[in-house]
């Protein structure tokens, strides 16, 4: 096997996930819930090691993405205008204006890692975000029952509210087309990785809580 910086940040990553899985599904759900700050890092970190793109233009664009991220769930859990009337746990870390900083890394890397994948299949512009688009809101729905029941956060309502899903598309739009126009180098090997690494971790979580 070719031990590449690639394929060892893709081994770990699923194994870190399939660690995740076990420790939330067992007695050890408070220990590992803490530590899911860190898995956003240490995820964030190997993409960005294994993606081998260390320039100014690249870190730039993951300031604008965690921007974008971070202000608009700000706004949506503040007012309740955007996605509807939810609050964040603890599970993801300190928070500023009641919104943990962590959730902007999430929407790095589901950004990256979808629109990358996308773009495999899809060589064309618009094609491609708009089908990245999409698949960002399946991977919220895949997300949600999860993120509940380990307290990422909460719904004031018993169903989560249909303008959630209107918004993640809305907003994965916006980061899509900027992702596109910028046309960052994105490995389409760790992309693969890291965005089935996460659909497994959920799809066993989403089985075993």
């Amino acid at each position: 096997m070719n031990f590449s910086k690639v394929n060892i940040s893709i081994i770990l990553l699923f194994i870190f996930h399939l660690v995740g899985v076990v420790g939330l599904s067992l007695s050890f759900r408070e220990l590992f819930l803490a530590l899911t700050p860190f898995n956003l890092l240490l995820s964030i970190g190997l993409y960005i090691w294994a993606n081998d793109d260390y320039s100014v233009e690249f870190f730039k664009l993951c300031a604008v993405l965690f921007a974008i991220g971070y202000f608009v769930e700000v706004i949506g859990v503040n007012t309740g205008i955007l996605f509807g009337e939810y609050t964040y746990g603890e599970a993801l870390g300190f928070k500023i204006l009641n919104t943990p900083l962590m959730i902007g890394v999430n929407w790095i890397l589901l950004s990256f890692s979808i629109f990358s994948v996308s773009n495999f299949f899809l060589k064309k512009k618009w094609p491609t975000i708009l089908l990245a688009s999409v698949l960002m809101v399946l991977m919220d729905v895949l997300i949600e029952p999860v993120a509940i029941s380990l307290d990422f956060w909460s719904w004031a309502a018993v169903d989560i509210p249909l303008q959630n899903y209107v918004m993640w598309f809305i907003v994965s739009l916006i980061m899509n087309t900027i992702i596109s126009f910028n046309r960052p180098k994105l490995d389409y090997r760790i992309s693969f990785g890291l965005l089935l690494s996460q659909v497994l971790f959920f799809t066993l979580l989403s089985m075993s809580l």
